[in-house]
Order: C-alpha cells, then structure tokens, then sequence
C-alpha cells in the first residue's frame, strides 16, 4: 500500500469515526416544550438514561399561548430512567404587575412527564410507544400548556439515511391548547452524509411546521422552525450524560 493509500486510508476511516460518534450522541427533541419530540408535537423517543437537556426558547407572538406579544422560555429536562422523562420550563410573561406599561415581569412554570412503556425494536416493525402530560396538576394554576397524549414511533433505514414516522393523539387540553386537540405526527429526515443535521416537517393538529435541527461538539444543538409559515421560532440547548 502506498503512502497516498494509507493517507486516504486514514481520513476515510476518521470521517468514517466522526459521523458514528456524531449519529450515536444524536437529540431527539421536541424543541418548544424542551422535551424528546419533533419541533411542537412530542414522539415516543426517549434519550438515554441520566441524559440532561438545558436550553432556551424563542416564541414568536404567534406560537405565545399567553398573549399577542413575542416571548419565550427556558427549561431543564432529565431521563431519570430509560422509560421516564420529565421536564420543567419557565415562560416569560409581558403584564402590567407593579407597572404602567407591559413588562416581562412574570412567568409561568409549567411540568411535563412522559413514559415510554414499549422501545423500539430495531431491525423489526415494532415501533416505540409513549404517553405524557404536560401541566397535569389542576390545581397549581392556569396551566396554559395543559394536555395529556399518546403516540408511536418507528425508524427506517435506507442505506445510511434514516426517516423517522411520528402518529399520536393529544386531548384534554384548554386555553391556546384547545385548538391543538387531535391527531399529530411528522416525519424526521437524517442524511447518511451528516446525521448531526435533521430535518422535520410535522402537523400540530391546527399548522404544518418545518424546521431543521443541528448538533454541534456533541453537546450543543440548535433549531429554527417555522409556525404554520407565518413566523419563525427558535432555540439552543446544552445536553451532557450525568448517569447511566
């Protein structure tokens, strides 16, 4: 084998290196909500045990549950175990308390959870099976993201590109949520050539949405989506294992 050879030997097998490690450390988020999920519907996803996902939010005044006036949020989100997710997030909120003209001077704390009681089957058509519930408890306010749901989802592979299939139900939901009670679901798209990028389209029971995702030194990712195309939401998160 020739110098020339090896030299190309060598950064076919790094390129090689880069994109199993990038496809092996890949988020599946549901990005507004700062959950596993696609960008404003959830999916029976689930990131590994111990996985944290932190990060922030911006929501144009046309994805804001609360008010006429853009905003946004910020999160922390834990895998407890291999079957249980749960989240808590903080939205901002423009209102007159204390003041004579609108200001974010409040927000909104909301909790969400979600079970996975059936994985995936790789290699088969058995597809992941979830339920969740995003501000469960009555009691603890308006609970404007209110909403229990249940969906599957099932990945295939053509080659080295991988599309993923999302179909779920989401009820008992109120406010802003009461024009997303319905079927939902979405599609993933990861290119054989760079699986750290995916690209969603998706149904949210009222708008389509499409957006792109990117992950970057492994612990970084970023997102743009539209809303129904008529605005355009956004974000970036940090994600680290603390357990196994």
């Amino acid at each position: 084998m020739t110098r020339q050879q090896m030299k190309r030997l060598w950064v076919s097998l790094g390129m090689g290196t880069a994109l199993l490690t990038a496809s092996m450390q890949e988020a599946h988020a549901q990005y507004m909500m700062g959950m596993t999920g696609l960008l404003n519907t959830p999916s029976a996803e689930m990131n590994e045990t111990g996985r944290l996902m932190v990060g922030g939010n911006f929501l144009p005044k046309g994805m804001n549950p609360f008010g006429d006036y853009h905003t946004g949020n910020y999160f922390a989100d834990l895998t407890f175990f291999s079957f249980l997710e749960l989240a808590y997030r903080e939205t901002l909120l423009r209102t007159t308390y204390l003041t004579s003209k609108p200001k974010y001077n409040q927000q909104d704390r909301s909790l969400s959870v979600k079970l996975q009681p059936l994985k995936e089957k790789e290699g088969k058509w058995w597809p992941a099976v979830a339920i969740g519930a995003n501000d469960p408890f009555i009691s603890t306010g308006t609970n404007y993201y209110r909403s229990i749901y249940g969906v599957i989802t099932k990945h295939f592979l053509f080659g080295q590109h991988q599309l993923g299939v999302t179909v779920g139900y989401q009820g008992w939901t109120n406010h802003w949520s009461t024009r997303r009670n319905g079927v939902f679901g979405g599609i993933t798209y990861r290119p054989a050539f760079c699986p750290q990028v995916c690209l969603i389209a998706e149904y949210d029971t009222r708008d389509v949405n499409l957006g792109v995702t990117a992950q970057l030194w492994n612990h970084v990712s970023l997102h743009a989506f539209t809303g129904g195309f008529d605005c355009i939401a956004g974000g970036v998160r940090y994600e680290c294992t603390l357990f196994h």
